[in-house]
């Protein structure tokens, strides 16, 4: 099983970096649209029809697959001052307590965002301006939490194995979350 997981780990850190760069380079794609535009409304008084809804769909996809390279990494904000001063077994129960209040709320959003994104799919909407159909931007809910919802599954595998360790064979822990 540790075997797996690590495969698993392996691979996922992968990804998580690979989407790291694309996300950077989505970013940097956004700002120079927004400065050739800015060049062009100024200097010419042309301006690229759209780019602003452009701009603010590759803003959603950066934010929404963003965070779910924080879930994996556990880079999240928390407030864990009180937790950190407690037994081993009380972090243990709130971590695992927080992975199963994690995967459920996020299989319900991943759920509801699937069934809107096949209502404006089956639509056929399209943006105002751009006309990008307005099923894409809005996907990118259901795929931040979808994939949030699987590293929650792996997550909380990863917590069962642990427990399954006799206590005496078990690393020092250092995060309880991870």
């Amino acid at each position: 099983m540790g075997r797996h997981m690590t495969r698993v780990e392996k691979v996922a850190n992968a990804v998580a970096f690979a989407l790291e760069r694309i996300l950077a380079v989505a970013l940097i794609a956004g700002i120079v649209l927004n400065f050739i535009n800015v060049v062009g409304r100024y200097l010419s008084g042309y301006t690229l029809i759209g780019a602003d809804e452009i701009e603010i769909y590759i803003l959603i996809w950066i934010a929404f697959l963003g965070a779910a390279v924080v879930t994996w990494r556990g880079d999240h904000l928390r407030m864990d001052v009180l937790l950190s001063s407690c037994p081993v077994l009380v972090r243990q129960i709130a971590a695992f307590a927080e992975i199963c209040v994690m995967l459920v709320v996020a299989v319900f959003v991943a759920y509801q965002s699937f069934r809107y994104v096949e209502k404006i799919y089956a639509l056929g909407a399209v943006s105002d301006i751009a006309r990008v159909p307005t099923w894409f931007p809005h996907s990118a809910v259901f795929v931040c939490f979808a994939t949030v919802s699987l590293i929650m599954v792996v997550r909380a595998v990863q917590h069962l194995a642990r427990l399954a360790v006799p206590e005496s064979e078990r690393p020092v822990e250092q995060e309880a979350h991870r």
